[in-house]
């Protein structure tokens, strides 16, 4: 994590009319994060105040946030409940400085409350709103202005970024034929488009039955079962297994994917024969998080041979 220096923080505070001094820290600033988060108050409301480093010398970075942000704001204005960038005094979505070989980039948001919940926190009624937030979400995504061939943020490039990261030579061949798979698969605007694409329990705030979506730096045009095979994530490496090893408990998973699917078909239409991708769509996620985590699986063998087989040889999982 690039550590934001006084300079830029006192520049992007200026720039925006924050006082320094009211900032409190909120998350982020460690090795794994994405950025540092802050609040304050802004006359009667409390804000986020979200500050990123960016390369100098990767100037193309500057401009997939730009993008995402732009996303993000998107779905914001068009009625999805999001932690979504606001327009600032300068009439920008965020402001950048330059300080030691690095763009530091800023922007508010609304505050919301709420907190991510856990694996056995998920009632059929939060998981039914979830699948229905989601839904939401794509169906205005359909109208978001960018082109589908966009190289940066296409798929495929996500899938060669992971392949050219993997040190498991089966697990690349696994990519490569994940990629091959896909390319076989249609694109249209129904069930192809920008979406959020790390939609995990982590990046939503629950109070009650409600939910916010938060976090769209992993935001890219992908297939719309991404985000809807995505958010079992936590239940399949906490409660029913499926995501390192066999599933143990399949009916829960089913019963988890029924609601969520039938949340997400109260406001948006996918095709049934995309929802026997599950499967297809589970693996890809396992492929993806054994590559991001592959060194500390080194060290645990028995896991990461787990992992492997259920890659490899994973077993149907049909509704």
């Amino acid at each position: 994590m690039i550590p934001i220096t006084d300079y830029a923080m006192d520049t992007l505070c200026e720039k925006l009319g924050i006082l320094r001094d009211e900032l409190t820290y909120l998350g982020g600033g460690r090795e794994d994060s994405d950025g540092t988060v802050f609040t304050y108050d802004d006359g009667d409301k409390k804000k986020v105040l979200k500050i990123l480093a960016i390369p100098a010398a990767e100037a193309e970075k500057i401009h997939n946030l730009d993008v995402r942000i732009q996303y993000a704001h998107y779905l914001g204005e068009n009625g999805i409940r999001l932690a979504h960038p606001l327009v600032n005094r300068n009439g920008t979505l965020y402001e950048t400085v330059l300080d030691h070989k690095h763009w530091f980039t800023a922007y508010t948001m609304d505050f919301y409350n709420g907190e991510s919940p856990a694996s056995s926190e998920l009632t059929d009624r939060l998981i039914y709103n979830w699948g229905k937030l989601t839904g939401k979400s794509h169906a205005v995504t359909k109208s978001f202005p960018l082109h589908a061939d966009t190289g940066s943020f296409h798929y495929k490039s996500e899938i060669d970024f992971f392949m050219d990261w993997c040190k498991e030579p089966e697990i690349k061949k696994a990519w490569a034929d994940m990629k091959q798979y896909l390319h076989n698969q249609s694109t249209d605007l129904d069930s192809f488009g920008f979406i959020h694409n790390d939609n995990h329990q982590r990046n939503i705030l629950a109070v009650g039955d409600g939910l916010t979506l938060i976090d769209f730096d992993c935001a890219g045009l992908q297939f719309f079962m991404q985000d809807i095979t995505t958010p079992a994530q936590g239940l399949m490496f906490d409660v029913t297994g499926g995501m390192w090893s066999e599933c143990k408990d399949p009916d829960n998973l089913k019963h988890f994917f029924d609601t969520f699917i039938s949340g997400y078909e109260s406001e948006n239409h996918l095709k049934d024969s995309w929802y026997q991708e599950i499967g297809t769509f589970l693996n890809y996620r396992r492929m993806l998080l054994f590559t991001c985590m592959q060194d500390w699986l080194q060290r645990k063998p028995d896991l990461k041979k787990e992992a492997m087989k259920n890659i490899l040889n994973p077993k149907p999982f049909c509704l």
